[in-house]
């Protein structure tokens, strides 16, 4: 705080870029009054209060942020930061403030500074809040022994907090996850506007890989049958376990080919999860119904998670666009996507793509000229690591990429919406790269092997494995990205 009141603003802003802190500059002021109420306790200039935190951090791929954190042997210090607030508001932050540092096996404390009336606010137990005078903070602060650790992303995985319904299906079905700010906007939205539609009300929710879509909808399916409403997920492929062990809960939830079996007339909302895979004949007759009955109608998809040509030439987001009345809500937030992993499929699909990538280790190269020992290896992962995928066959044709799959590992189309810890892939002698620097395939394959190349890599949560075969051009590419 001194830094900020004597230093110019480029000389403050170059001691905050140096720890990578970013802060606001009513958060600066709401800090301050922190500062100042503990600074007037403090006998004989106790500074070691005001050691030892870390300020506007935020949980890779997350991006949950705390306004300050300090760690000791036994405990964890949260205090969150507000010019003004609701006890509400207060209430509901601090509670999900506790979720997210449950992991770490310590003693929390989270508590929150309104600066406006200078009170304190402190979680007491699971869900309520009290208002506790500033000397409680300070002897939270002296008690408070020490503890040096290391880099702080290492307390926190991420794999904790990136809850999928088919992945993590009990942990879903158990309400142990939170919804993003912008998730939780989007969700309001839609739930308001189910409430007043008086005629038909199509709705979508569109946003890339590792944006929260699945999720997103899915709670809003769970938060209406909650309120004893009646929906249906058309799901446009497969069904996966997850989809099983939630229809054993009492959802109903059929793939795209039996959604005909169903009489949709009767359901308060039907939810198409993978909409981009839809034929347009079911997708007419679907919106049909939906007209005739005034009934609503969600889309989730995103337009980039096609699997074969003809998916992209029906165009399905152009169709759905052109529904009269459609309500378009988009995610932006990439809260799955690693991002070493993310920058590293920019440039991975683009041989002319240049982008700066950390390197953490996340990402596994190895190579194989034979290709029996490539498939050998892909057998001889820990499955409680890596979570192997093959390319989607053809029905009809023998493809060169089902000599090294292994036919009990997940198809890319197994896996639509689906997310792991680790993933493994494979790039075989077939890619290359076009004129443009694009990514390309030069073998025979009914499905297109780089929409599901990126189908599969997209998967992955932390750590992804490429397992070249007989390619020295991709490994040469994966070897200058990395270095």
């Amino acid at each position: 705080m001194q830094a900020h009141d004597s230093l110019k603003k480029s000389s403050f802003d170059f001691y905050l870029k140096h720890y990578g802190i970013g802060i606001r500059c009513a958060e600066l002021e709401d800090l301050k009054g922190l500062v100042e109420a503990l600074y007037d306790l403090t006998e004989n200039r106790n500074i070691r209060i005001f050691d030892g935190f870390y300020l506007g951090y935020k949980i890779p791929q997350i991006g949950k942020e705390f306004d300050l954190l300090r760690f000791g042997k036994k405990s964890v210090i949260n205090v969150e930061l507000k010019s003004t607030s609701t006890e509400e508001k207060i209430q509901k932050q601090l509670v999900r403030n506790k979720y997210y540092l449950s992991y770490i096996e310590k003693t929390i404390f989270n508590l929150c500074y309104v600066s406006d009336t200078k009170n304190i606010y402190f979680l007491k137990d699971k869900k309520s809040i009290g208002v506790v005078e500033v000397d409680y903070l300070m002897k939270l602060l002296i008690d408070q022994k020490m503890e040096g650790i290391g880099s702080i992303d290492n307390l926190f995985n991420p794999s904790d907090y990136l809850v999928s319904p088919f992945n993590s299906t009990q942990k879903f079905l158990s309400d142990r996850y939170f919804l993003t700010n912008q998730q939780e906007d989007v969700k309001k939205q839609i739930l308001k506007s189910l409430g007043i539609a008086k005629s038909a009300n199509f709705i979508s929710v569109v946003g890339g890989a590792g944006t929260g879509k699945t999720l997103l909808v899915y709670d809003l399916v769970k938060e209406l049958r909650k309120n004893r409403k009646r929906p249906l997920i058309i799901h446009c492929g497969y069904l996966n376990t997850g989809h099983e062990k939630l229809k054993q809960s009492g959802w109903e939830i059929t793939p795209i080919k039996g959604y005909t079996a169903y009489d949709l007339s009767i359901y308060n909302v039907i939810v198409i999860d993978e909409a981009q895979r839809i034929y347009p004949d079911q997708l007419e007759k679907i919106v049909e119904v939906i007209k005739r009955v005034n009934s609503n109608c969600i889309f989730s998809y995103d337009k980039l998670q096609t699997l074969a040509k003809r998916e992209e030439e029906r165009d399905i987001d152009r169709r759905i666009n052109n529904i009269p009345s459609l309500t378009t809500h988009r995610l932006s937030e990439k809260i799955r996507t690693n991002k070493e992993i993310a920058t590293f499929i920019r440039m991975l699909f683009n041989s002319k793509r240049k982008l700066d990538l950390a390197n953490e280790g996340n990402i596994e190269v190895n190579y194989f000229k034979n290709m029996d020992d490539a498939k050998s290896y892909l057998g001889s992962l820990d499955c409680k690591e890596w979570e192997v995928l093959r390319f989607t066959p053809s029905q009809y044709n023998n493809e060169h990429h089902e000599k090294y799959s292994e036919i009990s590992k997940k198809t890319s189309h197994k896996v639509i919406g689906q997310e792991f810890d680790g993933v493994a892939v494979t790039i075989d002698k077939y890619f290359s790269y076009g004129e443009g620097g694009e990514l390309v395939y030069r073998g025979r394959a009914y499905y297109s092997p780089v929409k599901m190349l990126f189908q599969n890599i997209t998967r992955a949560r932390r750590r992804v494995n490429l397992v070249i075969i007989d390619n020295e051009e991709l490994l040469n590419r994966c070897m200058h990205i990395l270095q």
